[in-house]
C-alpha cells in the first residue's frame, strides 16, 4: 500500500507527513522523497494506528525513546516480534515460505510484476537507483507468466 515501504521507514513515519490525502516522506537509506496517494485500504489503518497514540509524533507505536541509538535498537525489537508473530500467522495457514517484513517488499514488487507495472515505475517505487537492483530484486517471472505470454505470442 506504501510502495513496498521498508520497516525502518515504517517506524518513522510521522503524522505530519501525512497530509491531502497523501503520504510524503524522505526514505532514511536513500534519501529519496516519496509522495504516495492514500488508497481507502491504507487510510483505514493509518486512521487506527494515529489514533491509537495521539501524543506521539509518529504513526505507527515503534519508536519509544529520543536517542538515535535506542531508537535503531526499538526498530530492531519491534522487527524482530513482528517477524516472529508472521511466523506464527505461517504456521497457522499452512505457508511453508519464511515469511519476514523484508517479504512484504518482495510481495509487492512481484505483485506489481504481475500486473504489468513497467519494471522502471517498480524501480522507483521501491527506491532503487538502478534498474539492475530492481531487476535482482524480482528474479525473473514465475514460469505461469511465461507460459501465460507464451500462448499470446502464439495465437
Amino acid at each position: 500500500m506504501m510502495y513496498g515501504m521498508n520497516f525502518a521507514d515504517m517506524a518513522y513515519l510521522e503524522k505530519a507527513s501525512i497530509q491531502g490525502g497523501r503520504i510524503q516522506y524522505s526514505r532514511r537509506k536513500t534519501g529519496k522523497i516519496y509522495d504516495i496517494k492514500i488508497l481507502p485500504q491504507l487510510e483505514e489503518i493509518l486512521n487506527y494506528y494515529m489514533k491509537k497514540e495521539p501524543e506521539s509524533p509518529f504513526v505507527f507505536p515503534v519508536l519509544k525513546r529520543d536517542s538515535p541509538v535506542l531508537r535503531e535498537k526499538d526498530i530492531q525489537w519491534a522487527r524482530l516480534r513482528y517477524n516472529k508473530k508472521l511466523k506464527v500467522l505461517a504456521s497457522l495457514c499452512a505457508i511453508e515460505s519464511n515469511l519476514t517484513s523484508y517479504v512484504s517488499r518482495h510481495s509487492f514488487s512481484t505483485q506489481a510484476m504481475m500486473r504489468d507495472v513497467p519494471l522502471m515505475a517498480i524501480s522507483a517505487m521501491l527506491g532503487h537507483s538502478s534498474i539492475k537492483t530492481t531487476e535482482i530484486y524480482l528474479k525473473g517471472l514465475p514460469v505461469n507468466i511465461l507460459d501465460d505470454y507464451n500462448e499470446r505470442v502464439l495465437t
